[in-house]
Formats: structure tokens, C-alpha cells, sequence
């Protein structure tokens, strides 16, 4: 049984803090798993048809790796430029709806994986656009980890730090540090018009767990765990109309896209919002229990 405001929560993570100086609790969880943990996807960095989400928001990804343009007459905004060769897909579609790469000036990530920020180095070297990165995550860009997994190094224009604001052409993005998948890792919090009305939009970083061994005896984040409790408390704190996240999956891309035109704007989802936040926290408790009684 889950009980995320139960003194069983608490007692669970002093004990991995404490690293073993507390008994392991008795209680065991069931298995939570994200249906991309159950039905894994394939074929992730394959083209997938950009379009527009809402007002001034543009889909512009892979098939699973989500990049966002938010456009302006003043320049445009890209979220994620993924990989080295998503950045030709993202091109590709970004010019497809009828908007210019060049005009790119702002180039973020969400947080420093390889899926979403190796392709940085093109993507401003294509553009010229400058680079902005949350703090913690920088040292990762600007000097990548070397062999599998690494990217090229990028010369970054602006540290942000939390609640920082990203301004370009009438657009304010608020960067919200929410830490765990990464030390800075990043959601982007703003707000678009359509048809008259305002809509508050996050893009989710990630809160998903890539290890859960990583939750225990972490001798590079030792803050792991209070980051994950932290950023839960965050997120759900913020206002959210329309959900997007750095895979497509995480906020049912595929489900989604099939529906546009055909109905209500399938991406207004406040409930999906935190349906998934409550998913994905249950999902973390789980791996942190398995984690602990290893």
C-alpha cells in the first residue's frame, strides 16, 4: 500500500539516507510501473509529423524525444534539441510549419542527457542561438562525459538558476529546477494565448527514476532522494492547463495527436497533469523500497 503523506514515506527514506543505521522497514510495495517500463518503445529518434499544440507552441521532436518551439517575431525558443541527428528532423519539421531554423535564438534543454542535449553543439552551430542551462546541470555540458553516452561540449551563454525568467519576443519561461533525474534538471513553466484565453504550460524535465540503485548509497548526489521529494513537492504546486514532458510518451503523444482537429485540443489535460506526477512519485517510492532492502 502507497501512503505518500504516511510516516512510512519518511521512515523509508531516513533509512536510505541513513544508509542501512535504520531497520528496513516492513511493509513491502507492490511494483509501480510507467507503461513505457512495461511495453518499452522502439524506433524512439524516427520523424514524426511537427504541429502545433497550442497558441504559439509547436511540436517539432522525434517519435519519443520531445523538442518544443515557442515562436515569436523577435526570434523563436527550441526545448531539447536531442541528439546529434534529431537536430536534421527537428529542422525539418520546424520548416515544415512554415518557420525559419535560423530564427532559433534561444536553445534550452530540460535536463543533461545525451537524448535531449547532445545535439546542442549542432543545433548552435546551425543557428548561432545562445545556450542556457539550470547551474547544476552545467559542468555536464560544458564538459560531457568522455566514450558511450557522450556528446559534444558546448560553451553555455547564461547559468540559470531556479525560478529564473527566459524572455524573447513577448515569451517569459520560467525555469523551475527540479532535481533528481538530474542534479539540474529543468521544467518550463509560461503561458500562451488561444481563441482569447491564457493557458499555463509545463514542460515536465523528467521525475523518472533511470536506476534505482541510484537512490541508495549515491556517493555523487547523496541529496538524491530529497531532490526527488523536493521536486514532487513542486510540481505539483504549479498551475498546469497544458502537460508536456521531454518524451513524448510521458505525457501520451501518440494518444494525443491522433485527436487534434477532431475535438476539444487534446494537450489541455490538468488532470493528465497530475495523474502523471502521482504516477511517476509512486513509481519512484517503489524502486527507492526495492532499492533499500537490497
Amino acid at each position: 500500500m502507497f501512503r505518500t503523506a504516511g510516516l512510512w514515506v519518511t521512515a523509508l527514506a531516513s533509512c536510505a539516507l541513513a544508509q542501512n543505521n535504520r531497520a528496513v522497514p516492513r511493509e513491502v510495495l507492490q511494483p509501480v510501473l510507467t507503461p513505457w517500463e512495461i511495453t518499452p518503445t522502439t524506433n524512439d529518434n524516427a520523424p514524426f509529423p511537427g504541429h502545433k499544440v497550442i497558441g504559439n507552441v509547436y511540436y517539432v521532436g522525434t517519435a519519443d524525444y520531445a523538442s518544443f518551439l515557442i515562436t515569436s517575431d523577435q526570434g523563436h525558443i527550441l526545448i531539447n534539441p536531442d541528439f546529434e541527428d534529431s537536430v536534421d528532423l527537428i529542422k525539418a519539421s520546424v520548416e515544415k510549419l512554415g518557420f525559419k531554423f535560423q530564427d532559433i535564438r534561444i536553445l534550452l534543454i530540460s535536463h543533461a542527457h545525451g537524448d535531449h542535449c547532445a545535439g546542442l553543439a549542432k543545433a548552435k552551430e546551425m543557428t548561432g542561438a545562445q545556450v542556457m542551462v539550470m547551474d547544476a546541470d552545467v559542468p555536464a555540458i560544458e564538459h560531457p562525459p568522455a566514450g558511450r553516452g557522450g556528446y559534444p561540449p558546448v560553451q553555455i551563454s547564461r547559468v540559470l538558476h531556479d525560478k529564473d525568467e527566459v524572455k524573447l519576443g513577448g515569451n517569459t519561461l520560467v525555469a523551475r529546477l527540479t532535481p533528481g533525474h538530474t542534479k539540474g534538471n529543468t521544467s518550463w513553466v509560461f503561458q500562451t494565448k488561444e481563441d482569447g484565453k491564457t493557458y499555463n504550460v509545463v514542460v515536465i524535465g523528467s521525475i523518472g527514476v533511470n536506476s534505482a540503485t541510484s537512490l541508495v548509497n549515491n556517493t555523487a548526489y547523496p541529496n538524491i532522494v530529497d531532490d526527488y521529494q523536493k521536486s514532487f513537492r513542486e510540481l505539483k504546486a504549479i498551475p498546469c492547463d497544458i502537460y508536456l514532458a521531454s518524451h513524448g510518451k510521458m505525457y501520451g503523444l501518440n494518444e494525443k495527436f491522433p485527436k487534434i482537429g477532431k475535438g476539444p485540443n487534446p494537450f489541455i489535460d490538468p488532470a493528465g497533469y497530475k495523474a502523471h506526477i502521482q504516477l511517476m512519485e509512486r513509481a519512484f517510492y517503489y524502486k527507492l523500497d526495492w532499492a533499500v532492502r537490497q
